[in-house]
């Protein structure tokens, strides 16, 4: 498995799951050889045990400015694929999308997260866009397998990207239930709700920002909003909305906090919210769903695989719908199972056992 394009602290579900698989696969291996591939930088960072180890020798830097060489120019990182060749591996998983170094001539699976870039290319930035446009249609055309972590995704990739049926396997991401009971609830002083995402467009708070400001204008609801996650640069523009909509003494943003914290965030919270536009999967409502909070999610296709009942999914453009579903009686009870994480593992080892078997 490649670990290449892993950026700890940065990738939110996509870092969730790898450090999962890296975690469970060596369970369920059997007599399987596992071995994973990181930069220099990784290899002081990640812990593997029941994983052997290759380690590039460049930095987590190098690794970006090399990506970015070969998607834009005719170069080629021959080094790194003559490190893939060494490997003499039978199958490689590259699990956040992309194939690198573009050329590897072992027969290779994808975890596919999203396709995003294509439903919603103005949620990116010109980079970003030219960027997916060049990497991941040549990772998914080289790929003989691709995992999707939703039925969702996988019907987009064959929509959108004409990907024979054949070709993807569902493998939704997973779950492991744990005790929380001796997590000590965050204290705001005041009931809150609570919205644990980076601040990317699609996860939209400017219109759970006009939301509020709505139902404080009519007296209703009498909650705070606290916030968690990385600030991108789309902060600063709804900082701004903030100050407009006169809810600067309303909203917090803590901004990205420990698990610890996250932890604390939603056994405190009155309601935990989703009003993102875009999920490939939605890994945050499981997460919350342990915790028995009232969690009210937008209308998307993911959150219904998920299992949250229709009556806790609204448009968030609504005032009136979201102040109905506050007023529901919780917890928000999610009506399917989720995977484990090690099923997952079980699931992804399948389809790497298959296509190994399937020769070079």
């Amino acid at each position: 498995m490649s670990l290449l394009s892993l950026r700890p602290g940065s990738v939110g579900g996509a870092e969730t799951y790898v450090r999962a698989l890296v975690r469970e696969l060596p369970g369920v291996a059997g007599g399987d050889d596992l071995l994973l591939v990181l930069d220099r930088d990784l290899d002081r960072e990640i812990a593997a045990p029941g994983w052997q180890r290759m380690v590039a020798q460049v930095s987590a830097g190098e690794v970006v400015a090399r990506r970015v060489l070969e998607a834009y120019t005719p170069w080629r990182d021959r080094g790194l694929e003559r490190l893939f060749a060494t490997t003499r591996a039978d199958v490689l998983l590259f699990p956040q999308q992309s194939i690198f170094p573009a050329r590897v001539e072992v027969p290779s699976v994808v975890t596919v997260g999203d396709l995003q870039h294509l439903a919603h290319p103005q949620n990116f930035g010109l980079f970003d866009r030219t960027f997916r446009s060049r990497v991941y249609p040549r990772s998914l055309a080289a790929a003989r397998h691709l995992i999707a972590v939703s039925g969702f995704t996988r019907q987009a990739l064959l929509e959108e990207s004409r990907i024979e049926p054949a070709r993807v396997t569902t493998i939704p991401h997973g779950f492991t239930p744990r005790d929380v009971s001796g997590v000590t609830p965050h204290e705001a002083g005041a009931p809150y709700l609570y919205y644990p995402a980076a601040t990317y467009p699609h996860k939209d708070h400017a219109t759970l920002f006009r939301t509020l400001a709505v139902l404080r204008e009519g007296g209703e609801p009498g909650y705070r909003l606290l916030l968690s996650g990385i600030r991108t640069r789309e902060w600063k523009g709804l900082r701004r909305l903030l100050g407009d909509l006169g809810l600067d003494d309303v909203v917090e943003h803590r901004g990205f906090v420990s698990q610890a914290g996250v932890d604390a965030l939603y056994a405190g919270a009155a309601t935990v919210v989703f009003p993102s536009r875009y999920e490939g999967f939605g890994l945050p409502v499981l997460e919350a769903a342990v915790f028995g909070r009232r969690i009210v999610t937008s209308r998307l296709p993911v959150f219904d695989e998920i299992g949250v009942p229709h009556r806790f999914q609204i448009d968030f453009a609504e005032p009136d719908a979201l102040l109905v579903a506050l007023r529901e009686p919780g917890p928000t009870v999610l009506e399917k199972r989720p995977l484990t994480w090690r099923e997952v593992a079980e699931r992804t080892l399948e389809v790497l056992r298959k296509v190994a078997r399937s020769g070079p």
